[in-house]
């Protein structure tokens, strides 16, 4: 047998197995948004809780007080939906002044879905404990192609812990 007998596809054959192929993928891709929302709001907590977990060694480390939280206007404020500054905070305040300094900037997540905590800001003392005598948990809400809720919670404890779960806290 020469080289020149080697047969291969006919355009036609071709044709069809691309469009098998299109036709399964067409079925796979619900499969593939379900996987990928869920994953959506479990990467945007873990980077929360790296970030978290960057601030409360800084305030250990360097001995002051480390806020984290959104600010408007250099004011901490409940939209945790919106980039996240972590910065020192010496007065503890929860508000970004003259002496304080910027460590870093997280970005904002999706418009679509929601973040939702119960204070204004994280305060993380020299001792790396939180300013304050309780717990709080991070809601992160986002949508099914279904239209379904679904959505993870990071609780963060009063020494500085955190633990990802899945939670009902959506609407």
């Amino acid at each position: 047998m020469t080289l020149w007998n080697i047969r291969g596809f006919t355009l036609f054959e071709l044709l069809i197995c691309i469009a098998l192929f299109g036709v399964l993928l067409l079925l796979a891709a619900p499969a593939v948004h379900s996987i990928t929302e869920l994953d959506r709001a479990k990467q945007a907590l873990i980077t929360l809780d790296r970030h978290l977990t960057l601030t409360r060694l800084h305030a250990v480390t360097h001995q002051l007080p480390v806020t984290i939280c959104p600010l408007v206007n250099n004011r901490c404020t409940h939209l945790w939906h919106q980039e996240l500054t972590v910065f020192t905070d010496r007065h503890e305040r929860a508000a970004f002044d003259k002496k304080d300094v910027k460590l870093m900037v997280l970005s904002g997540i999706r418009g679509t879905d929601t973040l939702d905590y119960p204070r204004a800001a994280i305060t993380f003392k020299h001792t790396g404990t939180l300013k304050g005598f309780g717990n709080g948990t991070f809601v992160y809400c986002t949508q099914r192609l279904s239209g379904a809720p679904i959505g993870l919670a990071l609780s963060v404890s009063v020494v500085g812990r955190s633990r990802l779960r899945e939670t009902n806290k959506c609407i």
